[in-house]
């Protein structure tokens, strides 16, 4: 391939998006998104004020950090029964913080928080108070699991840690899940709909008869418009990852992930736009390819029931999920995403080759 070629049909397409109002929304969406949920969401200690009832024996520098926050108001009890009755009385929730828990922490023993939650207190206010508490057990260590976090009710009974309806509790982070979902969305939206209308555009207004008869190689074809997508899918990434500050975790194996699924999402796309001729037909089929391959990251705090696990396994974004959701939380390490590294790896093979494929026989 003639890189001077390759770049000239990028360049091109990408000044076109951006002059297009259409695809440049697609692409800013989740954008938009990420800062209204930073917006209604991002502070909601500081829309009131958010009663913690904390048996602390240890004195640990997590009840500390706690007391440190503008409308959370910490209240110390002498006894796990106190804890228990404040919790169900006053309090939005209260944390059992055993003693040694921070020596446990930087030795890397990984103990246990008890956390009674009020579900009185409605779950908006619940969903600050575990995503506060959430936000700073995790800031303890940046390079390894802190704790192990268990809910119970305020009647005392153990929240299962998984069911065929229930979310996932231990080890959860809302703030990583948000990051996570947009950054799927970004890529799938980028994927599989700028992409395939860029290509769709090209065949509406006759232009890619001209390219197919010029010098041009269907590979420098395809390779040009992959470019552009994944120009776009790293700069949507880029600033969804500063906007949610999410530079914690294993930054080699989330760029990794990103790159690996931003390549497989473009040739996605430049298979849906090869094989597609109407603008019409692309809004139809991208709908439902999105709607497919975003149901991975939606779904990832819910413990799927057998057959729709396995119906999920067969989804490709599934493995960029499962290595991303691990990665940004720093609980996943090289040797345990290879085998997902390489599921994306091969389906962005696949999908490459057949783009070529379908290439080739139209220029024949």
């Amino acid at each position: 391939m003639n890189p001077r070629t390759v770049w000239a049909i990028a360049r091109k397409d990408i000044l076109d998006a951006i002059k297009n109002r259409y695809l440049l929304m697609s692409m800013i969406l989740p954008v938009v998104l990420s800062v209204l949920f930073q917006v209604v969401f991002g502070d909601l200690a500081g829309a009131g004020t958010i009663r913690v009832a904390v048996y602390d024996p240890g004195a640990s520098r997590l009840a500390a950090q706690l007391r440190a926050i503008q409308g959370v108001n910490v209240v110390d009890v002498e006894s796990v029964e106190a804890l228990q009755e404040e919790s169900e009385d006053n309090a939005f929730g209260g944390i059992f913080i055993p003693e040694g828990f921070d020596r446990d922490v930087d030795l890397g023993k990984q103990p246990e928080l008890t956390v009674y939650l009020n579900r009185g207190m409605g779950s908006q206010g619940l969903a600050a108070f575990q995503q506060i508490l959430s936000q700073q057990v995790w800031s303890l260590r940046e390079d390894a699991v802190p704790a192990r976090i268990t809910f119970v009710d305020t009647a005392g009974q153990p929240e299962p840690e998984s069911s065929d309806s229930g979310v996932k509790k231990e080890g959860f982070r809302m703030d990583a899940y948000l990051l996570v979902m947009f950054l799927v969305m970004s890529l799938t939206m980028t994927g599989s709909f700028v992409v395939p209308l860029l290509l769709v555009e090209e065949k509406e207004k006759h232009t890619m008869e001209f390219l197919l008869v010029s010098p041009v190689t269907p590979a420098e074809i395809t390779a040009g418009k992959a470019l552009t997508g994944l120009v776009y899918c790293g700069l949507s990434a880029v600033i969804l990852i500063v906007l949610n500050r999410g530079w914690t975790g294993d930054w080699g194996l989330t760029l990794s992930a990103l790159a690996l699924g931003a390549v497989f999402l473009v040739m996605v796309g430049l298979l849906m736009g090869s094989l597609l001729r109407t603008t019409m037909q692309i809004n139809t089929w991208s709908t439902i390819v999105m709607m497919v391959l975003l149901a991975p990251s939606w779904l990832s705090v819910i413990q799927l029931p057998g057959l729709l696990d396995a119906v999920a396994h067969i989804i490709p974004t599934y493995y960029l999920v499962e290595v991303l959701s691990h990665s940004i939380a720093g609980g996943a390490a090289w040797p345990e995403s290879a085998a997902a590294l390489a599921v994306i790896a091969a389906c962005a093979a696949a999908a490459f080759a057949l783009v070529v494929g379908v290439l080739r026989r139209q220029e024949t």
